[in-house]
C-alpha cells in the first residue's frame, strides 16, 4: 500500500490504478482491526468518488487535487505503523 501511494506521488501510476491497487490490497487484509479497515476504506472511497465525478463531468482530475492530497495524506498516516 505504501509503495502504491509512493508510485502515485511520483507520477508512476494514475489515480485509477492507485485506486484499484489499494482496493485490491484492502480486500486481502485480515489481521487488522475493523476500525482501521473502515478508516482506510473511507479515505480510499473518497479517492474513488473524486475520480468518478471527474470522469462523469469530463473534468481534469487536477480540479480535485486538494481532496485527493488530503485523502492520500490520511491513508499514509494510517499506514505509518505497518
Amino acid at each position: 500500500m505504501k509503495e502504491a501511494l509512493t508510485d502515485y506521488e511520483e507520477n508512476k501510476v494514475s489515480l485509477n490504478l492507485l485506486i484499484n491497487r489499494l482496493g485490491g490490497l484492502l480486500n486481502c487484509l485480515q489481521d487488522l482491526s475493523d476500525e482501521w479497515k473502515e478508516n482506510f476504506h473511507e479515505n480510499w472511497f473518497e479517492l474513488e468518488q473524486m475520480y468518478a465525478v471527474a470522469l462523469d463531468r469530463n473534468e481534469p482530475i487536477s480540479k480535485y487535487s486538494i481532496g485527493i492530497n488530503e485523502s492520500i495524506g490520511n491513508l499514509k498516516k494510517l499506514l505509518e505503523f505497518y
